[in-house]
């Protein structure tokens, strides 16, 4: 039998749970894991090793599920010890596969990057919301086009360029795809392949901790740029990795047209600081005051005192976890910006406490 929801911080969450959809779902559940009126629930159809730390995860979705486009990506929850965990994660297959995929890399000290990896096997189920997101082509499709990825910032990269293929494109593509070493390659038989049937596209490795003979090594610069990307300037660019690599790009190709998708790996701040003491931190509808060091991101740092706001990426993408800061002053990680202290609208994955804080949680 599943869990009732008794163990979640908010009693509006049990009191959902007396609904009569919620009592539905609870039952066609029991019939079959898949069933429900409400949500989405996806069938693990196969798991597939695609380096040491990161499997592709085969699903197949009930009838809810509402399709995507290549680029995007989609909440992923699961339960663990008990509690609801929402991730987001890009899609690795073409919208027109029979089934669809996401490719999780293991991070350190990521949750359910983790979870999903050691645990879910054949025939469990995912749970999905809707998939959303930006990082997609345009309507008419640019001539030329630059790919750069860092590590699992590859996933919706394969998924555009899949999509290129069934579009029959004919201009030139460029794909830059930076790595630790040459066993850390996410896809490359997908990517050997489409090489050999199509003419516009051209791969280039390049690893940043173990060099190899015959690639490039290091890490993104203007003379890797210049190297492999003669045609730089009419190219339409799309950056897909952690923050370090983002902000180097950003600053390479300023004034070229670039689409972006930024990640930040658990526990990396862009901007990180050590300080003294704590800040008060009130949350107004849960009528709590508690102290955080201002060193991590809010959502971290509650999480470390046993509050869960709703949350999804934990990068600053979905806005899942937006909230009201009343009053007080916070540093958005994403930018490096700090806020002034009146009313406004937070990010709190990505938004880290510089003074006492009142917050709508």
């Amino acid at each position: 039998m599943k869990t009732f929801p008794f163990i979640y911080n908010e009693p509006r969450e049990f009191l959902s749970f007396l609904q009569p959809k919620e009592w539905a779902n609870f039952f066609l559940g029991e019939l079959n894991p898949r069933f429900s009126v409400t949500a989405t629930k996806a069938k693990v159809i196969e798991v597939k090793e695609e380096t040491s730390d990161t499997k592709t995860f085969v699903l197949k979705p009930n009838w809810l599920w509402k399709g995507f486009v290549s680029g995007q990506h989609v909440p992923v929850t699961v339960e663990i010890a008990g509690r609801r965990v929402t991730r987001f994660y890009s899609l690795s297959s073409h919208p027109n596969d029979r089934y669809l995929q996401i490719t999780v890399k293991r991070q350190k000290g990521g949750l359910v990057s983790n979870f999903l990896n050691q645990n879910i096997k054949k025939g469990d189920i995912l749970e999905l919301g809707e998939a959303s997101g930006e990082f997609v082509l345009p309507k008419d499709l640019p001539k030329e086009l630059l790919f750069l990825a860092g590590g699992s910032g590859i996933t919706p990269i394969h998924s555009i360029l899949k999509d290129l293929q069934t579009l029959n494109y004919n201009g030139k593509v460029t794909l830059l795809y930076f790595v630790r070493s040459f066993e850390d390659i996410i896809f490359k038989s997908s990517f050997d392949l489409m090489q050999k049937n199509v003419s516009w596209l051209t791969v280039h490795y390049v690893f940043s901790d173990t060099p190899k003979e015959g690639y490039a090594s290091g890490f993104l610069t203007k003379e890797i740029l210049e190297k492999y990307v003669p045609n730089l300037k009419s190219s339409s660019v799309y950056v897909c990795g952690p923050s370090p690599m983002q902000t180097k790009a950003l600053s390479l190709l300023e004034g070229l047209p670039i689409k972006s998708e930024l990640f930040l790996l658990p526990g990396q701040n862009v901007t990180k600081v050590k300080k003294e003491g704590t800040v008060d931190v009130f949350l107004t509808l849960s009528h709590k005051t508690i102290q955080v060091k201002g060193e991590r991101s809010l959502l971290e740092e509650l999480e470390e005192q046993g509050i869960y706001p709703q949350s999804g990426c934990r990068m600053g993408i979905c806005h899942t976890c937006v909230c009201k800061k009343q009053t007080g002053s916070i540093t958005d990680l994403s930018n490096g910006e700090t806020s002034q202290l009146g009313e406004e609208n937070i990010q709190i994955c990505v938004s880290r406490a510089e003074s006492n804080l009142e917050l709508e949680l």
